[in-house]
């Protein structure tokens, strides 16, 4: 568990791993595990912002007065604890296998040399797994918008009620009655755990954008590696064509 707790950044085995990539000339493979690394780092720091937010309005939660209500919202909030647990699990996994693939990688190539590390590094598929990351968000994203939406039909119904025991109050005095405000969206508790929720919402959608831009950049830097690789394979094979073309009049002239 000790892995967990160091940072990527400065973790010993992915540093290793820049290293051997940079030593064996592999730039744009550092640049694909460093982005992979960075965005990691970045999603932790985020959950952990986002946990700890979550506690307090548990707290806020407790504070209201109506048991149903209470009751109704605690759950709302618990299922979006369990997404952010969910998310938080996903990139601890996240973590632990990339710092693992890194010291096979270091280790792949110490053995067995540089066609083995790209290998390994390819092994890595920085791209699925940043797919994978982004299809969790986007749901972990939709659910939070979902639960934001149920804190809406909970505030738009103890609007109404408010507003028929106004009406109630004012039939009592020979009023007559009055017609519902709107629904003010920006006061109140439930207006605060709203907001929240939907904050939850869009930094999700937010880090899934994120792994989409890493994505497009990391498949266009594999793109831009097969050309260059099959530039050379063609000089090569030109090189080879033109060789055998200035050995022909010697083989012709030794066999005359």
């Amino acid at each position: 568990m000790e892995s967990q707790t160091i940072s990527l950044n400065v973790h010993p085995q992915i540093l290793d791993l820049y290293e051997v990539l940079e030593k064996n000339g592999l730039h744009k493979q550092k640049e694909d595990v460093q982005s992979l690394v960075g965005y990691v780092e970045s999603m932790e720091y985020n959950l952990s912002v986002m946990m700890n937010e979550i506690q307090e309005m548990h707290a806020e939660v407790k504070r209201l007065h109506d048991r149903g209500i209470r009751n109704q919202c605690g759950k709302i909030i618990a299922k979006a604890e369990d997404k952010i647990h969910q998310a938080k699990t996903m990139v601890s996994v996240i973590k632990v296998r990339l710092i693992d693939a890194a010291g096979n990688a270091v280790k792949t190539c110490k053995e067995k040399g540089k066609s083995a590390l790209i290998r390994a590094v390819e092994a890595m598929r920085v791209s699925t797994v940043l797919s994978k990351i982004k299809s969790g968000f986007s749901h972990m994203s939709q659910s939070m918008r979902q639960s934001a939406g149920q804190i809406d039909v909970i505030r738009g119904e103890l609007h109404e009620v408010g507003g028929h025991m106004k009406n109630a109050g004012r039939a009592l005095l020979g009023r007559s009655a009055k017609q519902a405000g709107n629904l003010e969206a920006d006061k109140g508790l439930l207006a605060k755990l709203r907001g929240f929720l939907e904050a939850c919402g869009d930094k999700f959608s937010k880090m899934e954008r994120s792994a989409d831009r890493l994505i497009d950049k990391i498949q266009q830097n594999e793109k831009q590696a097969k050309q260059k690789q099959s530039v050379k394979s063609d000089l090569h094979q030109l090189k080879t064509q033109r060789l055998e073309k200035s050995k022909a009049p010697v083989i012709k002239e030794q066999a005359r």
